[in-house]
């Protein structure tokens, strides 16, 4: 995948908001109560940049309940350890009915239905997907002996840092070969710098890194299984990209907004990370791994 080339500014921006952002996500990573806090976060501000783009394409989404159903899964899943209940199923039952009620509210409803349909699906997208870091943060099968092992690292800590680096590695891997030698483009639509090429150099770059970090952490998982999953985030990585970029056309903006320097809006820096946490959690749950 390519991208256009950074200026010296832009990337000493990129570089200094990395410094800062790692070790912060360190210690999220590591404390069960930091996890949750920051995806609830993220989650909030990744529902009102989402929805300020879409308002900026003309749509009328509901911030507020989409906010309120987008921390609502993230509470069912910091309960799930507490309860014999998926609680899941019983936000996403409250959300259709509430964020439909909310549209009988007296108002202009010419749109009504669109805005019920956007704020909704905003809402799960972020919310629910997002909510899985959560839910990777619970996993306890216990770690092999490893390099690591003298930083017990806790083992839910350890599959989140799976995610991240496989992630940004990848996207690292896919940019710096496909601007090098991308020559056919993967979407020329949707994102018109990102090529085959790309793709295939962040694709090995996920299986490697995935059976690195199975070494380095010492994950329960075999070297057939780790690169099963490095497939999976390979896959799931750049489908996120594209979702995300799919928003965005659909609404004539190039970046989802302003955060962070460098590297535009939260959900430029969570696009596929929003894919592959739910794909390694759930991979994982199901014995993919194994």
């Amino acid at each position: 995948m390519v991208a256009q080339q950074q200026t010296p500014n832009s990337l000493t921006s990129r570089l200094l908001s990395v410094a800062i952002l790692i070790p912060l996500l360190v210690v999220a990573g590591w404390l069960p109560w930091a996890t949750t806090l920051t995806v609830a976060l993220c989650i909030a501000l990744g529902i009102r940049e989402l929805f300020a783009i879409m308002s900026h394409g003309g749509f009328t989404p509901r911030v507020g309940p989409g906010i309120a159903v987008g921390l609502a899964f993230a509470v069912a899943a910091a309960l799930r350890p507490f309860s014999s209940v998926d609680l899941t199923g019983f936000v996403l039952t409250l959300a259709i009915g509430l964020t439909l009620c909310y549209e009988l509210l007296p108002r202009d409803r010419t749109a009504s239905l669109q805005s019920w349909a956007l704020t909704l699906s905003g809402a799960s997208y972020i919310g629910w997907l997002l909510s899985s870091f959560i839910l990777l943060r619970q996993i306890g099968l216990p770690l092999r002996p490893s390099p690591l092992t003298p930083l017990a690292v806790p083992p839910g800590t350890a599959w989140l840092f799976l995610v991240f680096a496989t992630t940004w590695i990848q996207d690292s891997a896919a940019y710096f070969v496909g601007r090098t030698f991308g020559r056919h483009r993967m979407a020329p639509i949707l994102s018109p710098k990102k090529t085959w090429e790309g793709f295939a150099g962040g694709m090995l770059a996920s299986v490697v890194t995935t059976l690195v970090a199975t070494v380095l952490l010492g994950l329960p998982i075999s070297y057939l299984g780790a690169g099963m999953l490095g497939i999976a985030a390979g896959l799931a990585g750049p489908l996120g990209d594209l979702g995300e970029s799919l928003i965005k056309r659909q609404v004539g903006v190039k970046d989802s907004g302003h955060l962070i320097p460098g590297h535009g809006g939260i959900l430029d820096r969570m696009d596929s990370l929003l894919f592959v946490g739910p794909v390694i959690y759930y991979s994982v749950l199901f014995g993919l791994g194994a």
